[in-house]
């Protein structure tokens, strides 16, 4: 049996059509280097020149397309090249992780997690599963608040107090979820500054009644932090003697796959 917290279904799938067909421009524009004018852009999209116009502009203004005045021909733009790395570097960095999360699991015969920050979440990327009969698994999609996950505590300790501040600056509480849940954002600056100390995050029942978690930064050969991996476990798992020997496993595994990453710990002292 797995215990998994399902993320929101998705009800309406239909797709949405300027969506699409600015991701279409985007495709029409990579197949041809020395870019495309207006007309020709309408032409291949079959699309109303006022339509591409529209879309066109939008995507310069977002940096995901540039204009040339001389030739008056659009192509792709740096934003299309930042994702391409950015899709590089996870890559190698999954590479890297599974076999670190396979370890991790086998060594402490709990469940462990990697997970990336998009915003206020935090979204799950890979995930090794302990081979307990009843056994807890978030899958690779999955999103959950920062602010109450040990995954989250470690992004959010990473950035500046005001970067923590503009990042939750909309929300006057933190969403709870459980009775554990820490709603206030002064009491979530607080404990930050115990992670950023001791260079572990936890997470006591925060999340999900009954599971306790604890995680650890993963930065690359800039010292930022790219990745967050984590152990989870029920919350009668985590004795004083066992959380120990968690905590030293964890620490060692991210920071080897850190420096498969490129990060050179000398670089930092200790905490984050």
């Amino acid at each position: 049996m797995r215990l998994r917290r399902r993320g929101s279904s998705v009800s309406n799938k239909k797709p949405v059509k300027s969506l699409m067909k600015a991701l279409r421009v985007l495709d029409t524009l990579g197949e041809c280097p020395g870019g495309l004018g207006i007309t020709d852009l309408s032409m291949a999209l079959k699309a109303p020149k006022s339509t591409v116009h529209r879309l066109v502009s939008t995507l310069e203004v977002a940096g995901y397309v540039i204009f040339d005045p001389p030739t008056s021909k659009y192509s792709l733009g740096n934003r299309v090249s930042r994702l391409g790395e950015q899709l590089n570097h996870q890559s190698s960095l999954l590479t890297f992780a599974m076999p670190m999360l396979e370890q991790l699991t086998r060594e402490c015969h709990e469940a462990s997690h990697l997970a990336i920050l998009q915003g206020t979440e935090v979204v799950y990327v890979s995930h090794e599963e302990s081979k307990e009969p009843i056994r807890i698994s978030f899958g690779r999609g999955h999103r959950a608040p920062a602010h109450c996950t040990a995954l989250g505590k470690v992004f959010l300790a990473g950035l500046t107090q005001s970067e923590v501040l503009m990042l939750y600056q909309n929300q006057k509480k933190l969403e709870r979820m459980t009775p554990r849940t820490r709603t206030s954002l002064r009491e979530l600056l607080a404990e930050l500054a115990v992670v950023r100390r001791e260079g572990i995050a936890y997470d006591n029942e925060e999340y999900m009644t009954g599971l306790r978690c604890m995680a650890a930064p993963i930065r690359d050969f800039s010292s930022r932090i790219v990745a967050a991996t984590s152990l989870s476990m029920f919350k009668h798992k985590m004795t004083v003697a066992r959380r120990e020997f968690f905590k030293q496993a964890l620490v060692r595994a991210s920071a080897e796959l850190s420096e498969k990453l490129g990060f050179l710990p000398a670089a930092r002292g200790n905490g984050l």
